[in-house]
């Protein structure tokens, strides 16, 4: 029965929920086929699978197993297989067809590089190294291929996508080359080794030629493997045919062949010794070439003597050699002598630089030329570095001091004006150092080498001037010596003048002071005033000495006090944990010792010398600690900087973000330096943090940015389909352009929009797009009916023409061939070319059987098979058109429809009834065919019902 088909209960479908075991057993043992079919559509274990794809039995199941045992393997299909799984169950596949599957569409890079590994199929190899994502799959798929044709191919295609491939490509095509072409050469080597071989001994040069033949056997066992059985008989044959010549040749002339030969070696001997002779030039060491030279003339003596033609020859090169030796140790004893007279250059420029005093201009430039010539005289050296280091540093030193000299000289008129102004006005104090430093400018300047009228000048004046200075040097000594007289009585007064105590000792103090500075002025002292004011001292001494000794005691108490001072500080840098130390604490401290140290009054000057060198040693310690500290902060500062640039332009923002915040809290400072290097520091910790900043920033910015172009690329789209869908009239290009716009939109998916601009923007995509449609149905109904009505008015012509020639007698009428002919071309063509032709056929078909008895008849005889034709098609177009039939022919529609049915089940069709256009089209290329009024009426209700609304089955009808 045609309904038994889908009459037949469907089987179960296996349960959702069943395990994966239970679902290997269905597919494996089940004996149903839709069971183990629906079982291997959920099975996810490969091992099973490909047990299924060999022992099923059913083709569609393996097909099935196939498909899904090739996803699972590839990644598309989700079963939970883990990728360890599918490598491992990739080394049991043999199927080819997976295999080549796997290695393009596999979606992980190690499946598809276990795949190639496996894949022989050349083709499948080449797409590999065309087209993987990854170098090393490309690599691998490469290193399979061994046909030239493919590997031009890839050289040709591969282009710069990837280099090393393409490297690797030519490189192979050139070691295929040479193999290929590896047997003609070894061929033509062959060839000519054994000719050259063959002409050994012709011309009877049997020592060349021997020694020849040995190198022709260096070559023939390099190419040897290779060459053909005959090359080697003949090679062999030839060497043999040789040696045994040669042989025979040694045999005949043996005592002539002996003193050749010694005659030979004697001749090498002495060769080698020319040889070593001139190769000896090559040692530096002055020792070493000396101990050649013997060794080598010593071994040319004891050598015997060569015929004389020969011997001159050589002796004449062994000489030369000689001479050449000789002065080579002639220059490298000039060397040795020079390289001497450098270092003690380079000794005394030391001792030049280590003195304070100005260096003698001309002696320093001489010594700097007289050490240049020989450093460039020599091989590069230490000692010439060396001396080009010191003289680049006398040289920058004579320039400072000519720099100092040239400011000396312009200065000294002006002081020598002072000197002569302070000898005018007897001012001995002032004078005397003028005069010395006038001497010392002069000194300096004539040592610079800047000796001219105006220096000569100046030495001219300054004698002039130096017995004055003398005079006024012995009236100070006269003036000292009233003033110590003016202070012997004042100090003999104190003794008896009415003052306190404290005011007695401190005139004391001060007359003691007067009394040294005069010492001091350089005026030595009368030892009579010496005695007189020393015995009045120790009068006015023992008179105020209870005031004395009470300041002697508070000197002591201070001097205690500044003890104390030194050996807490001391104590303290003793003990403290500089590790773990309050850095601020240290520094708060710091000052309120030095403060503590200013308050405390004077001590005697033998106490008080030593207690400021030990405080100050001790604080200086203590400042060191701070300065090491505080450098170390501020390195740890600039440490701080640098990693936050080194963040300026990271792969991931957000963790530098991340990093910059946890940079910014480890900022301290411990010992502070100046406010304005803290201050910059700052402002460069805050520079480089805000860079990074103001980079995420700006990356939101651009994100933002890209996001309203993105928006506004979205929405020109939209107004371009809707500008399309209102100007565009053709029907195929306004399909063509709305698949291109469809595929422009799927592809600008992937660009992101404002999330609040997402479902609008889609809304009003989905409204353009259902414009696009709506315009494109009606212009293809329009077309439609146009095609339909130029195919209607065809049809019309061709029954028009056919009526006329089968018309019964009295409706008969007398075709004009010329006339249908001009009717026709005056029709537009269909765009359907082959449904054109067969419309163009039924007319001709007409107009020749007018002309031809027998093709009427055959026309004739069609015309009655066409009105059954007809009625059926008119019946079939009418359940394609979904037009509603005559109720006569209800049953007729029903076993039509029923066994398009039955047709479609059993050979798989996809469509149950045949394409309307198709259907449309035979009906106007069936004819003729005896006017129907009806079959008309029923074809124009269709025609009518396709241009009001296009069904679903009709939609795709466009002829």
């Amino acid at each position: 029965m045609l309904f038994d088909r889908l009459l037949k209960k469907r089987r179960p479908a296996v349960a959702k929920t069943t395990s994966q075991e239970t679902l290997a057993d269905l597919a494996c043992t089940h004996a149903d086929s839709a069971v183990r079919l629906d079982a291997v559509r959920r099975l996810a274990s490969l091992p099973r699978l490909r047990e299924v794809l060999v022992t099923d039995g059913d083709v569609s199941v393996r097909e099935i197993a196939l498909a899904r045992y090739r996803n699972l393997l590839c990644g598309t299909d989700d079963g939970g297989v883990s990728l360890e799984e599918r490598l491992a169950e990739i080394t049991h596949t043999e199927n080819p067809r997976v295999l080549e599957h796997l290695a393009t569409e596999g979606r992980e890079p190690e499946i598809r590089r276990a795949a190639i590994e496996r894949v022989d199929n050349t083709a499948v190899l080449v797409g590999c190294v065309l087209h993987d994502s990854l170098a090393a799959n490309r690599g691998a798929a490469l290193a399979r291929i061994q046909d030239r044709h493919s590997l031009e191919q890839i050289a040709r295609r591969i282009g710069k996508k990837d280099k090393a491939v393409y490297r690797e490509a030519r490189e192979r095509l050139r070691r295929l080359a040479e193999l290929e072409e590896a047997p003609r050469r070894v061929r033509a080597q062959c060839a000519d080794l054994c000719e050259r071989v063959e002409r050994l001994g012709h011309l009877e040069h049997w020592s060349q030629d021997r020694a020849l033949l040995e190198h022709l056997e260096q070559q023939w066992a390099e190419i040897e493997p290779q060459s053909e059985p005959a090359w080697r008989a003949r090679y062999e044959a030839a060497r043999e045919r040789f040696l045994a010549a040669y042989e025979a040749h040694r045999q005949a002339n043996a005592a002539q062949i002996a003193a050749e030969e010694a005659r030979a070696a004697l001749r090498a001997a002495r060769e080698s010794l020319v040889a070593d002779t001139e190769s000896a030039l090559a040692l530096e060491d002055e020792r070493e070439l000396a101990a050649e030279r013997a060794r080598l003339t010593a071994a040319w003596e004891s050598q015997g003597r060569l015929p004389e033609t020969e011997q001159r020859a050589l002796d004449l090169r062994h000489a030369r050699a000689l001479d050449a030796l000789d002065a080579k140790l002639k220059d490298l004893a000039d060397q040795r002598k020079r390289g001497q007279q450098l270092k003690k250059l380079v000794s005394k420029s030391e001792r030049l630089l280590a003195e304070s005093r100005p260096l003698e201009n001309t002696r320093v430039l001489d010594l700097i030329s007289q050490g240049r010539a020989l450093s460039q005289s020599l091989p590069a050296s230490t000692a010439g570095e060396s001396f080009n280091d010191l003289a680049q540093r006398l040289e920058a030193r004579l320039k400072t001091q000519r720099k100092h000299a040239e400011q000396r000289l312009s200065q000294l008129p002006e002081r020598l004006e002072e000197l002569e102004s302070a000898l005018d006005s007897g001012e001995l104090k002032r004078a005397d150092p003028l005069y010395q430093s006038i001497q010392a400018g002069l000194e300096l300047v004539q040592s610079s080498g800047l000796s001219g009228h105006a220096a000569d000048e100046i030495v001219r004046r300054l004698r002039v001037l130096a017995p004055h200075l003398k005079d006024l040097q012995h009236w100070r000594r006269w003036g000292a010596d009233q003033h110590r007289a003016a202070l012997c009585e004042a100090m003999e007064a104190l003794r008896v003048q009415e003052l306190p105590l404290p005011a007695v000792a401190e005139r004391l103090h001060v007359l003691q002071v007067d009394w040294k500075e005069l010492d001091q002025s350089g005026s030595p002292a009368n030892q009579a005033l010496w005695e007189r004011f020393h015995a009045a001292s120790d009068a006015v001494y023992a008179r105020c000495r209870p005031v004395l000794e009470a300041e002697a005691s508070e000197r002591e108490a201070n001097r205690a006090a500044r003890e104390t001072i030194c050996q807490q500080l001391e104590s303290f840098l003793e003990r403290v944990d500089w590790e773990r130390v309050d850095w601020k604490r240290v520094m708060y401290a710091e000052r309120e010792t030095r403060q503590a140290w200013s308050g405390i009054g004077p001590c005697e000057a033998r106490h008080r010398r030593a207690l400021e060198r030990r405080f100050h040693k001790a604080l200086k310690g203590l400042d060191q600690r701070l300065e090491d500290e505080r450098g170390r902060n501020q390195a740890f500062k600039r440490g701080l900087i640098e990693r936050v640039r080194a963040l300026a332009d990271p792969p991931d923002l957000d963790q530098a973000i991340e990093e910059i915040k946890s940079l910014q809290r480890e900022w301290h400072t411990t010992v502070p330096a100046r406010q304005r290097d803290e201050n910059r520091l700052w402002s460069e910790f805050r520079s480089a943090c805000d860079l990074v900043f103001e980079r995420r920033a700006a990356i939101h910015q651009a994100h933002r940015a890209e996001l309203d172009e993105n928006l506004a690329a979205r929405q020109a789209l939209c107004d371009e389909a809707l500008a399309l869908a209102a100007s565009e009239t053709d029907s195929r290009r306004l399909a063509a352009a709305q698949r291109e716009l469809e595929q422009r939109w799927r592809d600008s998916e992937s660009l992101t929009v404002p999330r609040q601009a997402a479902g609008p923007l889609a809304q009003r995509w989905k409204d353009a797009r259902e414009r696009l449609i709506a315009e494109r149905r009606e212009r293809q109904a329009a077309e439609r009916r146009g095609a339909l009505d130029l195919l209607a008015r065809q049809a019309e012509l061709c029954e028009r023409v056919e009526h006329q020639i089968l018309g019964d007698g009295e409706t008969a009428q007398t075709l004009d061939a010329e006339e249908a002919q001009r009717a026709w071309s005056e029709l537009p063509e269909l765009e359907d070319h082959a449904l054109q032709e067969a419309m163009a056929g039924r007319l001709r078909a007409a107009i020749d059987a007018a002309g031809d008895p027998q093709r009427l008849e055959a026309l004739r005889e069609r015309l009655t098979a066409n009105a059954e034709r007809r009625r059926r098609l008119c019946l079939e177009i009418e359940i394609a058109a979904g037009v509603s039939s005559p109720p006569e022919l209800a049953r007729q529609r029903l076993e039509l429809q029923v066994s398009r049915l039955a047709e479609r089940m059993v050979e798989g069709e996809a469509d149950p009834l045949r394409d309307l256009k198709d259907l449309l089209g035979e009906w106007y290329r069936c004819g003729p065919a005896p006017d129907d009024p009806g079959l008309r009426s029923r074809l124009e209700q269709v025609r009518a019902n396709l241009g009001a609304e296009p069904s679903a089955e009709s939609q795709r009808v466009q002829p």
